[in-house]
């Protein structure tokens, strides 16, 4: 090629980079404001979840002490913990009976039934700092969901807020996700239940080989009780329940 016509193509191209940048000036000058409001209404989403993250974490470390629930009606008393008998029988011989056959639904419900009224005022203590800061804000609470995935704990608190300031942006809900365990500690706990009902106890090592990073402790009480401790090593999460199965009255030997 001819150093004329590189030049020439050099030329074209510095002309086809001047244009896209007045192209891109002109748009910046008209939809600015758009622009601006775009991004800094996103601070809603960061006061909501500053907000409730005490709270989730609260409730989260005190239903896993006492086995999914906040006030345990059937517990057994264990170092200052109410821990839920989630599998009892207040009979000798007899195997136990479910007492939450649907446990993640039941620490879902728990967790949901806690932190709602939370939610309600975090939408309207956000509403009033964006106030402060010279938004004009419309807000309306819908409720709360919770969902225990693996790995997760989503709360999804539906309001529709909008956010005005030279522009307007909507939020129709709000997504907290805080990092758990708990659903594989709920599923590993129902099996360890199944088991009970069927065999009355358990052998804790078949669980840890299967799961290396799970460690599972069963505490014989004297009354013949069992309180099991769940824990993952990965993230210090813990599931605590209690147990009565199968109990045998003191001084009873069981002969093979």
């Amino acid at each position: 090629m001819e150093k004329g016509e590189i030049e020439r193509k050099k030329g074209q191209v510095t002309i086809f980079i001047l244009i896209a940048i007045v192209i891109f000036a002109v748009v910046l000058v008209l939809f600015y404001p758009r622009i601006k409001v775009l991004f800094v209404p996103a601070a809603p989403v960061g006061l909501v979840d500053e907000c409730m993250q005490a709270d989730i974490d609260k409730v989260v470390d005190r239903l896993s002490m006492q086995g999914g629930s906040l006030n345990p009606k059937l517990f057994f008393a264990y170092q200052g913990n109410n821990v839920e008998y989630l599998c009892y029988t207040n009979t000798y011989y007899q195997p136990c009976i479910m007492q939450q056959p649907l446990l993640l639904q039941h620490v879902e419900r728990e967790i949901k039934g806690y932190i709602e009224s939370r939610a309600k005022t975090c939408i309207a203590t956000m509403k009033d700092e964006m106030e402060k800061r010279g938004y004009t804000v419309t807000s309306s609470y819908q409720g709360t969901d919770v969902e225990i995935v693996p790995g997760n704990i989503n709360i999804i608190i539906n309001a529709k807020v909008s956010v005005t300031k030279e522009g307007t942006q909507t939020f129709n809900k709000f997504d907290i996700v805080k990092k758990s365990s708990l659903y594989d500690l709920v599923i590993l706990s129902t099996s360890i239940l199944k088991l009970e009902t069927r065999l009355g106890d358990i052998e804790t090592m078949t669980y840890m080989t299967y799961y290396p990073y799970i460690i599972v402790e069963k505490l014989k009480q004297g009354d013949g009780s069992k309180v099991y401790i769940i824990s993952d090593t990965n993230t210090d999460d813990t599931f605590m329940f209690a147990t009565r199965s199968f109990a045998f009255p003191g001084g009873y030997k069981l002969r093979l």
